[in-house]
């Protein structure tokens, strides 16, 4: 049954019937051009529309207003169209393309996906849903500004130190303040590079775990950095992403869905586009005198 839900052309038929239930329930069966019927459901979308609005049901009165704007609204739709009001209006045409196209979607989310959906989803397309590498690290910080030239060669005499004393001393407090924290821990990359910039990130991608190195870039200045934990960046099983999973599959085949819809259509017209620009002659050479013997 699901595969049935899931072919286009059945699709294009639940559309066509969805368009006519519906306007049989707003319109009402077999009514003359010049009556104007509103029907039970018309009222009920009024009422409800009112609702969300006011929080509150209209009194009596308001509701009278309310069957009064419909009419007129009625009246207007059907004066202007007799008049050609509609005709090359750009607002009522994206309108009734967003209308068609709302359609389109509700019947292709008729189907919900199977498991098997999701995961040749995320197999497709596994970039959008990929785990960012993770690090846990130390940095201790030369501010230029304090330091000026000298920056850079003070971080090599710590770091010279660090070699001899050995990486664990908190050598933190050889640096310059900074209002960030010394030791950060389990940060995605993309926060390491909304921290310190992108050139601290990605020089970062090289450094060995378990070992001061430096001075490493940033936007601040001059670090030297400890890498305590690097965890890379995979692909996720489905149980850890799939409601994201879900809700790209479902986009898609929203988006699918419209584009069927309109093929299809497309397939009553025949369309000519007039050329934006006349044709150009081609350029005439006009002999001359040649100066040359």
């Amino acid at each position: 049954m699901s595969k049935w839900l899931k072919e286009p052309l059945l699709h294009f038929l639940l559309l066509g019937a969805l368009i006519f239930v519906t306007y049989e329930h707003w319109a009402g069966p077999g009514r003359s051009p010049d009556e104007i019927f509103i029907s039970r459901g018309q009222q009920e979308n009024l009422l409800n529309t009112f609702g969300r609005t006011w929080q509150r049901p209209p009194t009596a009165e308001e509701f009278q207003g309310l069957l009064r704007d419909y009419v007129r609204q009625e009246i207007a739709d059907r004066e202007g169209r007799a008049l050609g009001l509609d005709r090359d209006d750009i607002v009522i045409r994206r309108r009734l393309q967003q209308k068609l196209e709302l359609l389109a979607e509700d019947v292709a989310s008729l189907a919900p996906p199977s498991e098997q959906d999701l995961q040749d989803f995320l197999d497709a397309h596994p970039e959008g849903f990929m785990i960012e590498p993770r690090l846990t690290l130390r940095q201790v910080y030369f501010s230029r500004d304090r330091r000026g030239a000298g920056a850079g060669a003070d971080a090599l005499d710590l770091l010279q130190r660090i070699s001899l004393d050995g990486p664990e001393a908190e050598f933190e407090q050889f640096g310059d303040p900074l209002p960030l924290p010394a030791r950060m821990e389990d940060l995605r990359e993309s926060e390491v590079a909304r921290l310190f910039g992108a050139e601290f990130t990605d020089a970062l991608q090289g450094l060995e775990p378990g070992r001061w190195t430096g001075p490493v870039e940033s936007g601040f200045g001059l670090h030297l950095v400890f890498i305590e934990a690097r965890e890379a960046g995979r692909i996720p099983e489905l149980a850890e992403v799939r409601d994201a999973v879900q809700r790209e599959w479902s986009s898609q085949r929203r988006r699918a869905a419209v584009d069927s819809l309109f093929e299809r259509l497309a397939d009553n017209y025949k369309v000519e586009i007039e050329p934006l620009f006349d044709p150009q002659p081609d350029a005439q050479v006009v002999p001359g005198r040649s100066d040359s013997p």
